[in-house]
């Protein structure tokens, strides 16, 4: 078994005293990886994207030093509010469009930076879905899990208006692959599980503030994370866990 633990949108700022929408996101982040060093024994970390508030090196150097307490692989894709010049500045590493990621000897993870240029919402170009339906086919064997910061599906509430702008292509190019069990996605600060024919379909809670109704009635459910624990058989099981 494989496990895995989803963060998103830490939110962090220049200034560790910076508050953003009324929390201290790196403070909030801070206390997220401690829950998880102490209570959790993950093989593997994505982090789904708005690792930065501001889009700051020294945001990147606080989330890279927080990281590495963890002592384990840690992918990261960029958001809507992410400066990957300056990521790439910190961790002195371009991050693919469209990355492959070996889990095990059954399981692939497929990261997809999602952000479009100056745009709250997402796009995936055509290149990228050239490339993803590349890896589906030739993965057939495999186990797939598609992560990517905007969300592909509607949420019901205002987050909808800067989503994936071309959802509907990127549910074209999965929906009939049976390889692919599950589709991770951040930017939503909100917990769903759903299903599109034989994929799970999963958004996780915000390291810090969530969202719901309106973005001027924020959600009070408390910040989290998702885990999910990956099987042989191609299955897989995930909860959401709040922290305290």
């Amino acid at each position: 078994m494989i496990s895995l633990i989803q963060i998103t949108d830490l939110h962090l700022t220049e200034n560790k005293k910076t508050k953003v929408k009324g929390w201290s996101t790196n403070k909030s982040f801070e206390k997220a990886v401690a829950f998880i060093k102490a209570n959790e024994s993950p093989d593997f970390i994505i982090a789904s994207g708005d690792i930065s508030n501001d889009g700051t090196k020294k945001s990147y150097a606080a989330y890279k030093k927080e990281i590495e307490l963890f002592e384990k692989p840690v992918i990261t894709i960029l958001g809507n509010h992410d400066n990957d010049e300056n990521f790439q500045t910190v961790f002195g590493t371009i991050l693919p469009s469209v990355e492959k990621i070996t889990l095990s000897e059954t399981w692939l993870m497929i990261a997809i930076d999602s952000t479009s240029k100056n745009k709250e919402s997402g796009h995936i170009t055509r290149e990228q879905l050239l490339a993803l339906r590349k890896l589906i086919e030739s993965n057939k064997n495999k186990s797939l899990l598609i992560c990517l910061h905007h969300q592909p599906i509607k949420m019901g509430f205002w987050i909808d208006e800067v989503g994936l702008d071309n959802r509907d292509q990127f549910i074209e190019c999965i929906a009939n692959q049976s390889n692919i069990k599950a589709i991770l996605w951040g930017h939503v600060h909100h917990e769903t599980e759903s299903k599109l024919r034989s994929i799970k379909m999963l958004s996780a809670p915000s390291t810090c503030y969530q969202f719901w109704e309106t973005p001027e009635k924020p959600d009070t459910t408390k910040p989290g994370y998702r885990k999910i624990n990956l099987f042989e058989s191609g299955e897989l099981d995930t909860k959401v866990v709040r922290l305290n």
